[in-house]
């Protein structure tokens, strides 16, 4: 993509350290030096030319950019014609408590601040923040939009409190004060950040009407380990999630948690009673196993009001995001709206309470009695089967070639992975575990019959293998070990419609995740309906296109109606929201 900057900024865009190969590999995303701009943060497309020269301005002349965005708050309150002098007087001396001896600013066009735009500091602010950085602090501000749908989701009043409790440069207070005329007295927040928290009062004066003198309650805090001194009616915001270090919290009651957990579990305990939460989050805390603590917290401390799914909102962020809206008192005939672009589905909280892990997926009532269905069938899982890691080499580019030679033998990876088959390898390698980053126990790759299945795939496809071959982190490894099935017959159950309507309706994950798949029930067989199966799946596997008859093999193992068959198919068809 080329950008008119100069040579200055392109090389300060520069991945740093590039001769590192394993940095430029997923795992070691978090110590990426790379610069992300926040296309999605700003509505004026205009000023993002200005805030890249910025950054040229900055890198030329080899000034720090925290101090420098310092001086541009500074700056900009100084000369605003809205803000009382004393509220002037008292930033400045905030800024220079922070940041001593700031020099002011040349008088040029380049640092006028386009106030029509939210948060231009808080975009400025991300841009000069590596990636790694960004995601060990869970560093990914919420653009304007997004934080007037999370608002306009609420009631509330205007002479309400708002507090938000990881403020970042405070974009949820801003449109609280633009769009919905709160007073700045109304308005709370604390981050870690001492300069996010200078550049969020900055905005707040800069913002506010110029008849509201009242001084900004931004403070720098940490409230995760701040007690509880003040109750508020409204928490809003989008807490850290991803962060990497979150100090053990003494309020809760979870051993090990995300921190955007513990921000639930501790805004419940400081909301009033039949306050409203509003917070961001990751896709994840619907439906992931490891978070079932908090949505039990939640469905049991409060009403759920809205779920919005959003998908791809933050750039350099993988995961998905959605909107959640809740009252916090006991839930009684509380119906909770799933949104999803123009598609709502409304259904009653304490359905969710019976799903496997309280899951707050939407899922109807006739969804729910296929999995009664399923769950009331006896059944095995894959609890006591064995798993395997593809190989991480560390450097592909060294160690995986394209044409066989002497010592190599053929590589899956996840583009060869089909369902029941695999492609032919087009890629080969010499095992050399010592050599790599990270690898299973050879004797798993060598397994005389093992499954072979995509990991990044919102769909569960399995492979069947018999010639001990090597796979690559794109494809893992399952060695079923499951009360009466064979191999093929567990392949057959996983590559299943049902199957994948299992996965879509109770994980909709984008990774096919081992905790996700022990927790599917494969049906006890008898021994002639091990061997009928098998056979199915035997001539499936020499050509024969015998899927029809597979699916309908299981479909029967489990009871199912025609109707609850054409459910499945519809759901496989369209998407959970439908």
């Amino acid at each position: 993509m080329k950008r008119t900057v100069s040579n200055a900024t392109l090389a300060n865009w520069q991945r740093l350290g590039s001769n590192n190969k394993k940095l430029l590999h997923r795992a070691n995303k978090t110590d990426s030096l790379r610069k992300i701009f926040p296309d999605k943060y700003i509505i004026n497309k205009d000023n993002k030319k200005q805030i890249l020269d910025i950054a040229d301005y900055i890198a030329e002349n080899k000034l720090a950019p925290t101090r420098f965005i310092c001086q541009l708050a500074v700056h900009e309150v100084t000369f605003s014609a809205n803000i009382c002098p004393a509220n002037k007087t008292r930033f400045c001396q905030e800024a220079l408590a922070l940041v001593p001896n700031l020099a002011q600013l040349p008088d040029s066009k380049l640092f006028k601040v386009d106030l029509q735009e939210p948060d231009f500091l808080g975009a400025l602010y991300q841009t000069l923040q590596a990636e790694g950085a960004r995601n060990k602090n869970g560093l990914y501000y919420t653009p304007a939009d997004v934080a007037d749908k999370l608002l306009g989701q609420m009631s509330f009043s205007s002479d309400q409190d708002f507090f938000d409790p990881a403020v970042g440069t405070g974009i949820f207070l801003i449109e609280l004060i633009k769009k919905f005329a709160i007073p700045v007295a109304n308005l709370h927040g604390r981050d870690i950040d001492p300069i996010a928290v200078l550049l969020a009062t900055a905005n707040i004066l800069l913002q506010a009407p110029a008849n509201d003198d009242s001084y900004p309650d931004i403070k720098v805090g940490d409230y995760l380990k701040t007690p509880v001194v003040q109750k508020y009616t409204n928490i809003i915001g989008n807490p850290p999630w991803g962060a990497k270090k979150v100090t053990e919290a003494a309020f809760s009651k979870f051993k090990k948690a995300d921190s955007f957990a513990y921000f639930i579990e501790k805004s419940l305990q400081t909301l009033n009673m039949n306050g409203s939460l509003a917070f961001v989050l990751p896709v994840s805390i619907l439906n992931i196993t490891r978070h079932q603590p908090i949505r039990q917290l939640i469905l049991t401390k409060g009403l759920l009001k809205s779920i919005t799914y959003l998908p791809k909102l933050f750039q350099g962020v993988v995961s998905d995001v959605v909107l959640l809206v809740l009252r916090k008192g006991e839930p009684a005939n509380n119906t909770v709206t799933f949104i999803n672009g123009p598609q709502q589905i409304e259904l009653a909280q304490e359905a969710f309470k019976s799903l496997p892990h309280q899951n707050l997926l939407p899922v109807r009532s006739c969804d729910r009695k296929i999995l009664q269905n399923v769950w009331h069938t006896a059944h095995a899982d894959l609890s006591n089967s064995i798993w395997g890691l593809g190989i991480v080499t560390g450097n592909n580019h060294e160690f995986v070639l394209h044409e066989k030679t002497q010592g190599t033998e053929p590589l899956i990876t996840g583009k060869e992975v089909q369902p029941f088959v695999l492609r032919q390898p087009q890629s080969y390698l010499e095992f050399q575990p010592a050599k790599f980053q990270q690898t299973a126990a050879e004797s798993i790759y060598r397994s005389p019959e093992k499954l072979i299945y995509k990991f990044i795939n919102n769909h569960l496809v399995f492979a069947y293998d018999n010639q001990k071959r090597l796979t690559l982190n794109s494809a893992n490894i399952l060695v079923p070990k499951v009360s009466t099935h064979s191999t093929k017959t567990v392949m057959a159950f996983l590559n299943s419609q049902l199957f994948q309507y299992l996965n879509q309706i109770l994980f909709a994950s984008p990774k096919v995740l081992r905790g996700n798949l022990e927790e599917l029930p494969i049906a006890i067989l008898s021994d002639k309906e091990r061997k009928s199966l098998e056979k199915l799946v035997t001539r499936q596997l020499a050509g024969q296109d015998l899927r029809k008859e597979i699916n309908k093999f299981i479909f029967a193992k489990y009871g199912l109606t025609q109707f609850q068959i054409e459910r499945v198919k519809q759901v496989l068809a369209a998407n959970i929201f439908e």
